[in-house]
């Protein structure tokens, strides 16, 4: 296999393998991977499911009903390109390389940056849809100041607006698949209290951002959190795979050429993308300051 071929191959097998691992705020979403799509389509994502419970007086049930499914139109309105050469001698590099193993290892390390420079864009779509949030935290329009000593209040009152869902028997809360998507300054305020129970106290999870858990959110921290103001955040809470929805090119097509006047192999592709925030009773914000201080 060729170099140019091998380049272009590694760089579709790991977009399509890793992208969605590297999603932090993704992970609130239901991401469909489609293969053709071009910036302005709009594209149809199926979101999960659910049922309805009925009483039951005996005798034989009523006609089944329809499986209840949200279909939400996606607008594929963003786009990423990457534009890059490889010097002869890093091509020789691969060409020369013992193993096609090693050989791929040094292609991926293209890739690998790639992918994730292209999550993140994702993650801060998704993070700038806090304006659509339906539970909504603030000090009267305002930022709270965030200190170890309210910050439990924070996620004791997102749960609780969770927990009373629609008075029907459905929850919004859903044990183990609730997560919480905050800043870097929120964690800063976690280490303190006791209640939260960090990664570094043998709590094992492999997920992209995990940091730990507090009240039965399984907290993640993401630097693509909403911003509106400087020290101002909106940390997103939200049901794994079913608050948000999004559509991503699945592959991120690459082709080779040589430019006249040049030895070394140039590179360009491109990816779209979109995001949408459907479910209003399983997506919550707050609008929160932080001011980190170290004491003496």
């Amino acid at each position: 296999m060729s170099v140019e071929n091998l380049m272009i191959t590694t760089f579709s097998q790991v977009f399509k393998k890793y992208l969605y691992g590297e999603l932090v705020i993704g992970q609130l979403a239901h991401v469909d991977f489609k293969s053709a799509i071009n910036k302005g389509e709009e594209i149809n994502v199926i979101m999960p499911g659910s049922v309805t419970m009925s009483d039951h007086a005996g005798g034989d049930l009523a006609d089944a009903e329809t499986a209840g499914s949200t279909i939400v139109k996606v607008k594929i309105d963003k786009g990423k390109s990457v534009h890059f050469k490889i010097e002869d001698a890093k091509k020789k590099q691969i060409e020369n390389a013992p193993t096609l193993e090693q050989k791929v290892d040094l292609a991926k390390d293209y890739a690998m940056d790639a992918v994730k420079q292209f999550a993140a864009s994702v993650d801060k779509a998704y993070g700038n849809l806090y304006a659509r949030a339906g539970i909504s935290l603030s000090n009267s329009g305002s930022a709270y100041t965030v200190s170890a000593t309210n910050i439990k209040d924070i996620f004791a009152y997102q749960k609780a607006k969770f927990e009373r869902g629609d008075g029907k028997g459905h929850t919004a809360w859903v044990d183990g698949e609730m997560l919480a998507i905050i800043p870097p300054e929120m964690q800063f305020f976690l280490t303190k209290i006791s209640d939260f129970v960090g990664t570094e106290s043998g709590v094992k999870n492999a997920t992209k951002g995990y940091v730990g858990e507090l009240g039965g959110w399984k907290i993640l921290c993401s630097n693509n959190i909403a911003s509106p103001s400087s020290n101002v955040y909106m940390p997103l809470f939200g049901q794994k795979g079913k608050t948000l929805a999004g559509g991503v090119q699945d592959d991120f097509k690459l082709i080779d050429y040589i430019p006249d006047k040049s030895f070394d192999t140039h590179y360009k592709g491109k990816g779209v993308f979109g995001v949408g925030a459907p479910r209003a009773d399983i997506f919550g914000t707050a609008m929160v300051s932080t001011t980190m201080t170290i004491g003496s």
